[in-house]
C-alpha cells in the first residue's frame, strides 16, 4: 500500500471515529459555532466542518479527535502515527490551479501566496473536470513532500478571479495565521509592526494610552494619518473604515494599546480597572469585581491587558486577585502568569501574530480597483 492509499484509508477511519456517538455533543457544538441557525445543507460546507472537527477542533479537555484516535488505536505503526499528527497542520485557502503534474494538481494559494502539489485519495479521475486557471476553495493536509485534499472542494471557473481574490483577502484579514504560513510575509509583517510601533510611541509617548471612549475614533485616525505621513509625506491620506465597537455603548474609557507582537488592541472601561489596581478595596464593589472577572475570563481579551494593569504595582495586584479569587496566599509575581495561562490558554498555545497582514502586488492592485469609487455617469 503506497502512502496515498494508506492516507486515504486512515482518513476514512478517522472521520468515522469523529462521527461516532462518543463525540455527538461536541460535533453538535462545532456545527452550532459555525452555523448558529442550523441551516447547513450544502454537502461541501458540512464536509469542511466535519474535517475541521476531526483534525483541529479542541475538545473540552484540550485534546483533538486525532489525539483520541491515536490512544484508541495503539496498533498503528510509527509511520501512520506521524502521518496523523501531521494532519493537525491544515492549509486552508483559495487556490488557483496552475497545472497538473502526473497524479497531482499544482495549486497556488491566493491567501498565503505559496504553491502546493496536491493529490486526491480518489485519484486524478476525481479531478478530471478541473482545468488550469480554475479556482478551488479547499483544505489540504501534509502527505510526505506533497499534500492531500482533505475534504470536499468548491470549484469556481477562471472568470471568477475577482471574486476569488476578494474571498482570499477577506480570509487573510479574518485569519492572519493562514497568511503567515508564508514566512516571508510574517517577517515583512513584523518589520511593518516595528515601524508602526515607532509612530505610535512618537505620537503618544507610550505603548498604551487611556482616553474617554468618545475620543477613540479621533485618536485612531490621528495614528493612521501619522502612519500615512511617514510612508508618503505630503500625500493625501485615505483613512481605513471605522466601525464603532459594540462596547462603545456602555464604556466610559478605552485603552489603546500598541502590543509590539500583534499591533493595536482596544480594552474598554480600562480606566475603571486602573482605579481598582490603585485602590484594591474597590474590589468589594460589584462593578469593579464583575469587570475584572470579564477581563480574566473573556477569550477575546489578551493577557497583555491584565499585565498592563498589574505592572505598576504587583503588590496591589496580589491584593486584588486574593480577594477576587478568595485565595489568601495568592501572590501576583509568583502566581500571576500561571493564572493567565489557566484562564487564557489559547494565547499561549499558538504564536502571537501581527494583525497587520501584508498583501502581494496582484492582491493590492485588485483591492485598489475594487474599492476605487465608480466614475460619475456621462451626461
Amino acid at each position: 500500500m503506497d502512502v496515498m492509499e494508506q492516507a486515504g484509508a486512515l482518513k476514512e477511519r478517522l472521520v468515522a471515529f469523529a462521527l461516532s456517538p462518543r463525540f455527538a455533543r461536541e460535533l453538535d457544538r462545532a456545527f452550532a459555532s459555525i452555523d448558529p441557525g442550523g441551516l447547513v445543507e450544502d454537502e461541501t460546507t458540512a464536509s469542511m466542518i466535519v474535517d475541521h472537527f476531526a483534525l483541529q477542533y479542541r475538545l473540552a479537555d484540550g485534546d483533538t479527535v486525532i489525539d483520541r484516535f491515536l490512544r484508541a488505536n495503539r496498533d498503528l505503526s510509527e509511520q501512520q502515527r506521524a502521518l496523523l499528527l501531521g494532519w493537525k497542520d491544515v492549509v486552508e485557502g483559495v487556490f488557483e490551479v496552475s497545472g497538473k503534474d502526473q497524479e497531482a494538481m499544482v495549486l497556488f494559494n491566493l491567501v498565503d501566496e505559496l504553491t502546493y502539489r496536491a493529490r486526491s485519495n480518489l485519484g486524478m479521475a476525481a479531478l478530471s473536470a478541473i482545468d488550469e486557471g480554475m479556482f478551488l476553495i479547499c483544505r489540504l493536509v501534509p502527505l510526505g513532500d506533497d499534500w492531500m485534499i482533505s475534504a470536499n472542494i468548491s470549484v469556481f471557473p477562471a472568470d471568477a478571479r475577482d471574486q476569488m481574490l476578494s474571498q482570499a483577502a477577506e480570509t487573510g484579514l479574518r485569519h492572519p495565521a493562514l497568511v503567515f504560513r508564508n514566512q516571508e510575509k510574517l517577517a515583512l509583517a513584523r518589520r511593518l509592526l516595528a515601524e508602526q510601533r515607532e509612530v505610535f510611541l512618537d505620537l503618544y509617548g507610550a505603548e498604551h494610552i487611556v482616553v474617554p471612549a468618545d475620543e477613540l475614533r479621533s485618536r485612531l485616525d490621528a495614528f493612521w494619518r501619522a502612519l500615512a505621513e511617514r510612508a508618503e509625506p505630503g500625500a493625501a491620506t485615505a483613512l481605513p473604515p471605522y466601525a464603532e465597537p459594540d462596547a462603545m455603548e456602555y464604556a466610559e474609557t478605552v485603552a489603546i494599546h500598541f502590543d509590539p507582537e500583534t499591533g493595536v488592541s482596544l480594552y474598554f472601561d480600562f480606566g475603571l480597572l486602573e482605579e481598582l489596581f490603585a485602590n484594591p478595596l474597590l474590589i468589594n464593589r460589584r462593578r469593579y469585581r464583575d469587570l475584572l472577572t470579564s477581563y480574566l475570563r473573556a477569550d477575546d481579551i489578551s493577557p497583555a491587558a491584565i499585565r498592563l494593569l498589574t505592572e505598576p504595582d504587583p503588590h496591589n495586584a496580589g491584593i486584588v486577585f486574593r480577594k477576587l479569587l478568595k485565595k489568601k496566599d495568592f501572590s501576583w509575581p509568583e502566581d500571576g502568569e500561571p493564572l493567565l495561562r489557566r484562564y487564557k490558554p489559547g494565547y499561549f498555545e499558538t504564536p502571537r501574530l501581527p494583525t497587520t497582514v501584508p498583501v502581494g502586488t496582484t492582491m493590492a492592485e485588485h483591492l485598489r480597483a475594487r474599492d476605487r469609487p465608480a466614475p460619475p455617469p456621462q451626461a
